[in-house]
C-alpha cells in the first residue's frame, strides 16, 4: 500500500499527497513556464523578451556559452588524431563543445572531375588536396543543413585560440550586434551569410572609405608581433589593442571558424559548390566581395590554426592530397610543441604543454 489510509485530522493522506502535488507542478508554472504572449523562442534556442533570453543572460552571456552562442560547433575532420585531441584538450580547458560528424570520403573520380569545372573556360582550379578539403566543407554544410538546428559555428580540427577566448568572444558579440543594428536577444543576428572570426587575414582600408566598428580588446594579438600577409593593415589602418567588425569586401582567407545560420548555409553550399576557383576560401572570398555573399568579418582573427613543428616531419592534409608527401607520425607530432600564429596565449599549448607558443612575427 502506498499511503496509510488513515486520515489525520479528517484528511486522507491520499488528498494530501494530490494537494502538495498539485502545489509543486503550479509553483514550476509560475517560476519556470514563460507566459504566453510574452516571448517566443528564437533561432538559437532562447527566449526572446525585450532583447534578452527569459532567464534575464545577456547577448553577449549566451555568446560566451559552451557552443559560443550558436546552437552547436561542428568541427571539420576525418577522424581521431592530434588535430582532434588536441582541439578536444583545448575546448575542455576553456569551456567549449565541438561535434565531430562523421565526413563520407567523397570517390577520387567525383573530386577529379570536380578539379576539371571551368578548366575549359580558363579558370583557376583546384589542386587535388584543396578539392578534396572543399568538399569536406560542402559535406559540412549540407550535414548542418539537413539538421533541425537554425546556427552553427564550424571549424577545422586544428583550429586553437586564446585562453581568453570567451571574453574575446562577449567583446565580439556586443559589436556585432551594434554594428548590424541586431534588436532581439540573440547574440550575433542574422544580417550577415557568413560570420567570419576565424582566418588568416584579411585586407582594410583606411578608416571612413569602409564601413567598421572598431573597439578595445587588450587581448588581441599586438601589431608588431602578427604573422601573415595582412600585417601591414593592421599596422596602417587600425589602433593597437583593437579589433574591427567590418563588410569582408576585398580579400579574406581561410576558413579556420565561421558562423552560418540556416538560409545562409544553403546560399554558401549553392554559391561554392559550383568549383572553378583555386580553393573553398577564396570561392568564399571572392562571393563576398562581389557581394554574392553578405560576409562580416572580425579583425585581427579571434581563431588560427595549430602547426605542429617542423621536427616533427608534419604536412598539412591539403599539402599530402596534393602529393607532397606523406603525413607525419601522431605520436611524433604530439611529443614536441608546435605554434599558433597570431593567438597571443594558445589553449592548445597552455593544456598540452604549460607554454605559450606564437609563431615568431613575419610580414610577406
Amino acid at each position: 500500500m502506498l499511503f496509510d489510509s488513515k486520515p489525520i485530522n479528517g484528511v486522507s493522506p491520499n488528498y494530501r499527497a494530490i494537494a502538495i502535488v498539485g502545489v509543486f507542478i503550479l509553483t514550476v508554472w509560475i517560476y519556470f513556464v514563460p507566459p504566453w504572449g510574452s516571448s517566443h523562442p528564437n533561432t538559437d534556442g532562447t527566449y526572446v523578451a525585450g532583447g534578452s533570453s527569459s532567464s534575464g543572460t545577456s547577448p553577449r552571456e549566451l555568446a560566451a556559452n559552451a557552443t559560443l552562442g550558436f546552437q552547436t560547433i561542428l568541427a571539420l575532420s576525418t577522424g581521431p588524431s592530434w588535430r582532434s585531441r588536441g582541439l578536444n584538450a583545448a575546448a575542455k580547458y576553456v569551456g567549449i563543445q565541438v561535434q565531430y560528424p562523421p565526413q563520407p570520403r567523397n570517390p577520387e573520380s567525383l573530386v577529379e572531375a570536380f578539379q576539371k569545372i571551368g578548366a575549359g573556360e580558363g579558370k583557376t582550379t583546384p589542386a587535388k588536396g584543396s578539392a578534396t578539403a572543399w568538399f569536406a566543407h560542402l559535406d559540412l554544410l549540407k550535414h548542418f543543413i539537413a539538421s533541425d538546428l537554425e546556427t552553427a559555428f564550424i571549424v577545422e580540427d586544428d583550429v586553437d585560440f586564446d585562453v581568453n577566448i570567451k571574453q574575446q568572444i562577449r567583446l565580439a558579440s556586443d559589436n556585432v550586434r551594434n554594428f548590424t543594428k541586431v534588436t532581439d536577444g540573440s547574440p550575433w543576428g542574422k544580417e550577415w551569410d557568413m560570420l567570419w572570426l576565424g582566418h588568416c587575414g584579411t585586407a582594410m582600408v583606411e578608416a571612413g572609405q569602409q564601413e567598421g566598428l572598431r573597439y578595445r580588446d587588450n587581448s588581441r594579438c599586438k601589431t608588431d608581433l602578427y604573422s601573415g600577409w595582412s600585417k601591414h593593415f593592421l599596422r596602417d589602418f587600425l589602433e593597437e589593442d583593437h579589433r574591427i567588425v567590418q563588410w569582408a569586401g576585398f580579400m579574406t582567407v581561410c576558413t579556420f571558424g565561421y558562423g552560418v545560420h540556416r538560409d545562409s548555409a544553403q546560399k554558401i553550399l549553392d554559391i561554392t559548390a559550383a568549383g572553378a576557383d583555386e580553393a573553398f576560401d577564396v570561392a568564399l572570398s571572392h562571393a563576398c566581395g562581389t557581394g554574392k555573399l553578405k560576409c562580416l568579418v572580425v579583425n585581427p582573427q579571434m581563431f588560427n590554426h595549430y602547426e605542429p613543428s617542423k621536427d616533427s616531419g608534419y604536412l598539412s592534409e591539403v599539402h599530402i592530397g596534393d602529393g607532397q608527401g606523406a603525413g607525419a607520425d601522431d605520436a611524433k607530432v604530439e611529443k614536441s610543441m608546435g605554434t599558433t600564429g597570431n593567438i597571443m596565449q594558445s589553449a592548445r599549448c597552455k593544456v598540452l604543454f604549460n607554454n605559450r607558443c606564437m609563431r615568431p612575427p613575419s610580414e610577406i
